[in-house]
């Protein structure tokens, strides 16, 4: 009996370990991030974004917000695809989430008004 109980116990013990959650939903990020930075075709851009908006859209992590970099990076994507409107507005969101990268954002919304 003595061994069920603790063999019950070491069981119960290691399946806890395994159940950490992470702070953000990355989702596809890495492979669709190293698709385009290693071929940048229009099919590698959509991937992307689309990736980005995943992201944005729904983060089901810990901590429920978007992760540190992404609305800059899709900002900075959509400003260069020529949709300004739509990329300084992501750009404002990022600062908006990570103050201090506030002064780097007005940088290139600066940039991008000239």
């Amino acid at each position: 009996m003595k061994k069920i109980l603790v063999t019950g116990f070491c069981l119960l013990m290691l399946s806890s370990c395994t159940t950490e959650k992470t702070l953000y939903s990355w989702y596809n990020y890495q492979e669709t991030s190293y698709q385009y930075n290693k071929k940048q075709t229009p099919e590698a851009a959509e991937k992307l974004l689309a990736n980005y908006k995943l992201i944005i859209e729904k983060q089901k992590a810990t901590r429920k917000t978007v992760p540190p970099g992404i609305c800059a990076e899709n900002g900075y994507m959509l400003i260069k695809a020529g949709k300004t409107e739509e990329g300084v507005i992501l750009l404002k969101k990022e600062a908006e989430l990570y103050p201090e990268s506030k002064t780097f954002i007005e940088r290139i919304i600066q940039q991008t008004e000239k």
